[in-house]
């Protein structure tokens, strides 16, 4: 699998494509985190993490949460938008 591309990047979001796929992480801290949020609603495990390196950073991404570049995008500016709001209630 190719090293993970940084596309688009504000704030602690970061649009990644790898192998013709894109995705959405949060970064924070030197590490790179998936947005899948089946963990956290079920009470389950922490998000995915791995070092903030372009080799790692796509084994974050969970197989459902990769897609197309337009979804991607869309989600991408959704959270940008979302701001401070989304990161209080992340963390």
């Amino acid at each position: 699998m190719a090293n993970a591309r940084t596309v688009a990047e504000n704030g602690s979001f970061r649009l990644i494509e790898q192998d013709n796929r894109f995705a959405v992480l949060e970064v924070r801290d030197g590490r790179a985190y998936g947005l899948e949020s089946a963990n956290r609603e079920t009470g389950g495990e922490q998000r995915p993490s791995a070092p903030d390196r372009p080799d790692t950073v796509g084994a974050v991404v969970q197989p459902q949460d990769w897609t197309d570049e337009p979804t991607a995008r869309r989600l991408f500016d959704n959270l940008n938008k979302q701001g401070d709001r989304l990161a209080r209630t992340i963390w």
